[in-house]
């Protein structure tokens, strides 16, 4: 593609599918002409100046009148692509879109590929590259969180700390090449104490950009949260009342779900991935082992595990508990009590609980009941009453629920939102990482940093400090794009959609 840069290219910018309007995009050296070959209004757009709208037609190559139109022309360099451009505004519909960009392209433009609109706007040096790759994620954004993640960096945030961190190193590479001509002359013009403060104030530095991909990662793509336990447990029909739909089947017979079911829900401005499993147990029957094998792989790649257990058996209680929380970590661990509204008395919507197997439950009757394994007695009045599990191994947050009537979904939901975020909200002044490419960089500007480091401590030559220093500063230069490659420009904007 880097040989097509400098022709005009057009592309329909607008979702496919019947809609009021749609746009076709012109950009290039002879957008502005190739407008006026198809346009017809009260003045050339070859002589009217930028940001202005036109009204009128698009014609065939006959001369025939074909649409009514709006013509919005942008001047570069003072336009996304940082070239002339033209935005064709006609009605849409596939037939009368497709007939526009036709006429387009015979009048000398060719088809755009998928992201060159934005890869111009990066080679035109409007953005940087971790802006152009912001493009894709403010378009695929799908919840409040990860929209706002993506609209920091399109504003540019992550690029400027980048360029921040590289002058430094570039600072402090200047002052040992510096040293290392005036060494001889005995003159200071930086001390090796000094050397030590700098790289360890980048690496820091460094280490909270890796640190905030974690959350990153989540707001962008979304938190995975699998619902395994027991056949017959009722992760189903958990997994309906969450998605406030019947996506999975529910069946009072235990093995019902064979296969994963995916759907993907926001809470809180977070966007969840819910995953409902087959059951957990040993089976004889073919296809359910193999919807079995399937649930224990998902469970190992969750974000978060939710455990449904029926609060009616105790032994499902007691020993699955014990069991999934003894080797999950419990930050990412949400063991729910389903069917509680089986239970005579209602054990309350959210118990503190350690991972075993002891609870003491209060209804507000006060009423004490062992029927399902749990020994009540009158604490507290208020219909969200508390059970606490008493261990030496510590506590986890169990939440009870019924999917059949809703109670304690609400509750559920909080406690997913609140395991996700954690303590990762994003500040005002943080600066966050959401792409893999952008974590590697910065990996790989951190080991060269730590070479520089221990050099530094060696009291090494400052021609190998400033080499490995340099060395970071070309890695976070991969980051915006000040060095890169033609096969990584590719790889980013391959995943563009056409006309953007």
């Amino acid at each position: 593609m880097a040989d097509q840069v400098h022709d005009s290219i057009a592309a329909i910018a607008t979702p496919p599918g019947a809609g009021a309007l749609a746009i076709i995009r012109v950009s290039g050296p002879d957008a502005v002409a190739i407008g006026d070959r198809v346009f017809r209004g009260s003045a050339l757009l070859g002589s009217a100046g930028g940001y202005t709208v036109h009204h009128g037609s698009i014609v065939g190559p006959g001369g025939e009148q074909f649409d009514e139109v709006l013509v919005t022309l942008f001047r570069g360099p003072k336009s996304y692509t940082g070239e002339d451009m033209i935005e064709i505004s006609c009605h849409g519909g596939g037939f009368v879109t497709r007939e526009v960009l036709r006429i387009v392209l015979a009048a000398g433009a060719r088809p755009a590929q998928p992201g060159e609109y934005t890869r111009r706007a990066f080679l035109n040096g409007r953005i940087d590259l971790s802006q152009a790759e912001a493009v894709a994620d403010v378009i695929a954004a799908r919840s409040r969180r990860g929209h706002r993640v993506s609209l920091e960096q399109l504003a540019g945030r992550l690029g400027d700390a980048v360029r921040e961190l590289r002058t430094e190193m570039m600072d402090l590479c200047a002052l040992l090449e510096l040293e290392l001509d005036f060494s001889e002359e005995g003159l200071d013009v930086i001390t090796a104490q000094d050397v030590d403060r700098r790289i360890a104030a980048v690496r820091v530095r460094i280490g909270a950009l890796l640190a905030s991909y974690t959350h990153g990662r989540i707001y962008r793509d979304g938190v995975r949260v699998v619902l395994a336990g027991e056949p017959n447990a009722g992760k189903s029909s958990v997994f309906n009342a969450l998605l406030r739909q019947d996506r999975a089947i529910v069946t009072p017979v235990p093995g019902t779900t064979r296969d994963a079911l995916e759907e993907s829900i926001v809470i809180d401005g977070i966007l969840f991935l819910l995953i409902d499993t087959a059951g957990l147990r040993e089976t004889a029957d073919q296809v359910e082992r193999i919807g079995v094998q399937r649930s224990r792989s998902a469970a190992s790649g969750a974000d978060i595990l939710v455990h449904v257990m029926d609060a009616s058996v105790s032994s499902d209680v007691d020993e699955h508990l014990m069991r999934m929380s003894v080797h999950t970590d419990e930050q990412h661990f949400i063991p729910v009590l389903n069917k509680c509204d089986l239970l005579p008395s209602w054990p309350g919507v959210m118990l503190r609980a350690s991972s075993v197997v002891t609870a003491h439950a209060t209804s507000p009757s006060g009423v004490s009941n062992d029927s399902a394994g749990y020994k009540t007695s009158a604490s507290d009045s208020s219909n969200d009453s508390a059970a606490h599990m008493t261990s030496a191994s510590g506590s986890v947050n169990v939440v009870a629920v019924s999917a059949r009537t809703g109670q304690g979904l609400d509750l559920l939901r909080s406690r997913l939102a609140e395991v996700a975020a954690g303590d990762t909200s994003l500040g005002d002044e943080e600066v966050c990482i959401t792409s893999e490419r952008h974590r590697d960089a910065l990996e790989k500007a951190q080991a060269s940093l730590a070479r520089a480091s221990a050099g530094s401590s060696a009291r090494s030559s400052e021609e190998y400090l400033a080499f490995d220093i340099r060395e970071a500063a070309a890695a976070l230069a991969e980051i915006t794009g000040e060095v890169t490659t033609e096969e990584v420009l590719n790889h980013i904007f391959d995943r563009f959609c056409i006309g953007k």
